[in-house]
């Protein structure tokens, strides 16, 4: 799930007692790197085999990218509450198959009337699915078997990634192509989405078949969970020495504790109640997170992390928050992965 979506969730709250997830919060800094300057230039790749760490980008469009830094700032737990506006129900509209860089044999969903004009608009369609894999790297991409247009309506849920209905080793990207024209927004929210399938994929987290199959059986999903000796995202039992799992070892485990039982509440009816103590979890352990979203749990800190690794300045760790950015530095191939993301940002925004 996606920053996006839980806005709505807290927005909904703060107007009805509702939802999930965010986007379209009143705009404010509440989080700053203390970052070192990158030198300004042409982003370049380094040659073959050159040191990965050389990949540091000198930064082909730094103002660019700072304006998506910049569009996340906000809050998405600090002012829930009651509200009057409904939360927005959310319409799968086309679902297409994906083969390499190419989506076909679309599939065309029921929906209400008043998103046939999306439905049925293939420019659009093709358009979110272009920037996506112009962004991503085809390797990187070999996991995702299906492309879903959505649509909640403008505003609201972005895009977000979810396992196969068909194979729970491979994933659909979802994009709501009412929101293609919130470009900072939207490059945020892939990179966030993608992060969540380079860190929850089959390399990484074995997918459980019984769990996939059983997803309604808590009892099921308990014993999952304690039989793992590593951290168990949903997905699976992660690989030890995988990039979640290592990263839960290395800023989680003193906070599981504190977390557990506020993260037991958002399975409750009490949603207010959820949202007013995972925002104070986040104002406890405010250096820890690079946004409050990041606090919602271990698997919603490292995508995040991950997009702000890719978007953001190298910091220099004076805080945990920053220590997580520079955990992804310790990977020569995420240090690649990051150089040719932004080589392929740069110049879609040229």
């Amino acid at each position: 799930m996606n920053k996006n979506v839980l806005w709505v969730v807290a927005g909904a709250v703060l107007l009805c007692c509702a939802l999930v997830c965010c986007i379209g919060a009143v705009g404010f800094g509440y989080y700053s790197f203390n970052a070192t300057e990158e030198s300004v230039g042409a982003t370049e790749l380094p040659p073959a085999g050159a040191d990965p760490q050389a990949a540091e980008v000198p930064l082909a469009c730094p103002a660019s990218m700072q304006e998506v830094i910049d569009a996340v700032q906000y809050s998405v737990y600090e002012d829930s509450g009651a509200s009057d506006v409904e939360e927005p129900d959310s319409y799968n509209l086309v679902t297409y198959t994906v083969n390499g860089d190419q989506i076909g044999d679309p599939q065309y969903e029921d929906s209400p009337s008043q998103y046939s004009t999306q439905q049925d608009d293939t420019d659009s369609h093709q358009l979110a699915w272009d920037l996506f894999a112009q962004l991503i790297p085809a390797d990187y991409r070999a996991v995702v078997s299906e492309y879903v247009v959505f649509s909640d309506g403008p505003s609201n849920v972005l895009a977000a990634v979810e396992q196969s209905y068909t194979d729970p080793a491979l994933w659909m990207v979802e994009v709501d192509n009412a929101d293609l024209d919130d470009t900072d927004n939207l490059y945020f929210t892939l990179i966030h989405e993608f992060g969540h399938l380079l860190t929850l994929g089959p390399s990484q987290v074995p997918p459980d078949v019984e769990v996939y199959n059983n997803p309604d059986d808590t009892d099921l999903y308990d014993s999952k969970v304690a039989a793992c000796p590593n951290y168990f995202p949903g997905e699976g039992c992660s690989l030890p020495d995988s990039y979640i799992n290592t990263f839960y070892d290395r800023f989680w485990t003193g906070l599981v504790d504190e977390w557990q039982p506020i993260d037991d509440l958002g399975y409750t009816d009490d949603l207010d109640g959820y949202y007013d103590e995972l925002y104070t979890f986040y104002e406890n352990h405010q250096d820890e997170f690079v946004d409050d979203y990041a606090a919602t749990n271990p698997s919603e800190d490292m995508a995040e992390t991950f997009a702000y690794f890719i978007f953001a300045p190298k910091p220099m760790g004076d805080t945990v928050a920053e220590q997580k950015i520079l955990f992804f530095y310790e990977y020569p191939e995420l240090v690649q992965l990051r150089a040719e993301i932004l080589q392929n940002f740069c110049q879609i925004d040229q």
